[in-house]
């Protein structure tokens, strides 16, 4: 089975799993389609939504930009925006091998091939360093919300998954952007060994990538500080429409916990965009943080993911702008995926 048949089947299944998922919701009355009609009838809330998610647009290409300012490739704000408008239309609407990120990485690396594995690589670290700051922004939301965690076994196991995390990743990253770890690994011949390993010099490229941000830590401070603002705008936007749904009991402490975590569900790649997955880990959620029904943090997922979809989808436009640039960085794609 070839690789483009092997990722066409898993999209496949992704789908059913989300359609039998957002089904049962349904079914059980765990998810209310009438409810969400009428929210998304509020045309205020839906407003403010929308304009604080196209503010974590431009602070998401902002942070994408420095990165690839840092990294060494010169390139403009505005072709970074537009890039990450067409990765945000890809990864809504067209899931699968050749995802959204693998767009915006060839095709900035179009105009970097001296420089491709460093821009493909800003792909990557930007996502780390996504993932990281809400893990941080949870974690830290869990430990303020010690009592309810204490007394939920659940909370308690992904509090302690958290935090191994964490620790992990500062090792790791002690050991990418460390001089002296590097030093160390040349000393004892790690060098060496790498580069008896099957593609050995795509390796060291990108070691090199990260590593250019080894003398960048201010930098890259500043990256995640921008990043925990993003996730505080997207927390934001949670509770827009969770108080545009009534629901005050839920307080404002319980949104900066539960959020987070839900956003890290997320992120299990089991269905396309987390659709059907952030149903039940948010109807879990809000049941554990009070709310008077996980309904509720059903339909604000539910909410909150067709607001994204549908600013994604007008992004279409972007991409129908620049269509033969897009194809050609897929077909750049599909020949180094082959290549691999």
């Amino acid at each position: 089975m070839n690789k483009k048949l092997r990722g066409h089947i898993v999209t496949l299944l992704k789908f059913g799993v989300a359609a039998l998922i957002i089904y049962y919701m349904i079914a059980t009355g765990r998810l209310d389609l009438h409810q969400i009609s009428e929210i998304l009838g509020k045309k205020l809330m839906v407003l403010k939504v929308v304009f604080t998610l196209m503010i974590i647009i431009i602070l998401g290409t902002t942070r994408w930009y420095f990165l690839l300012l840092w990294q060494g490739i010169s390139t403009s704000f505005k072709t970074v925006l537009r890039i990450n408008c067409i990765g945000m239309f890809f990864n809504s609407f067209m899931p699968g091998a050749l995802g959204g990120d693998l767009i915006k990485a060839f095709y900035v690396a179009k105009d970097s091939k001296e420089r491709k594995v460093g821009a493909v690589m800003t792909i990557l670290i930007d996502r780390i360093i996504g993932f990281q700051a809400i893990m941080i922004v949870a974690f830290v939301a869990l430990l303020f919300n010690h009592k309810i965690m204490s007394s939920n076994p659940q909370l308690q196991a992904i509090a302690s998954a958290i935090a191994f995390y964490i620790a992990c990743s500062l090792i790791a990253a002690s050991c990418v952007f460390s001089v002296r770890v590097k030093d160390f690994l040349v000393s004892i011949g790690v060098r060496k060994l790498v580069y008896k390993l099957p593609k050995s010099e795509f390796l060291l490229k990108v070691y090199h990538a990260f590593h250019v941000y080894a003398g960048q830590k201010t930098r890259l401070l500043k990256a995640i500080a921008l990043t925990i603002l993003i996730d505080i705008l997207n927390i934001y936007m949670f509770f827009v429409i969770g108080r545009g749904m009534g629901e005050d009991i839920v307080s404002l402490t319980s949104y900066l916990t539960a959020v987070p975590v839900g956003l890290l569900m997320l992120s299990l790649p089991i269905s396309p965009a987390g659709v059907g997955v952030g149903q039940v880990a948010f109807y879990n959620l809000f049941l554990w943080f009070g709310a008077r029904s996980g309904t509720i943090g059903a339909t604000i997922i539910t909410i909150y993911q067709l607001i994204i979809m549908s600013v994604s989808m007008c992004f279409v436009f972007v991409y129908l702008a620049n269509r033969k640039e897009v194809k050609k960085a897929m077909v750049t794609a599909r020949e180094d995926m082959s290549a691999g």
